[in-house]
């Protein structure tokens, strides 16, 4: 499994999955979400973000733990 946390400044954004992109688009999907419950965010922001490297991404195996902030 794979693990997405993109840090926006206010939030910690978290999106697991089988591979890095379904981990990837799961952050996605919540952060469209976020954009719809919160006026003058802007929608492209989190994609910004992944694709400029800000997103950490962990891959797990079952029994495995990260540290965040310290693995990457």
């Amino acid at each position: 499994m794979f693990v997405m946390i993109v840090d926006t400044g206010n939030f910690e954004f978290i999106g697991l999955g089988n591979t890095e992109a379904e981990a990837a688009q799961g952050v996605l999907t919540r952060w469209e979400k976020h954009c719809s419950n919160v006026p003058d965010v802007d929608e492209g922001y989190m994609q910004e973000l992944i694709d400029n490297g800000s997103a950490q991404v962990v891959e797990l195996e079952p029994g495995s733990a990260v540290i965040y902030g310290l693995d990457g």
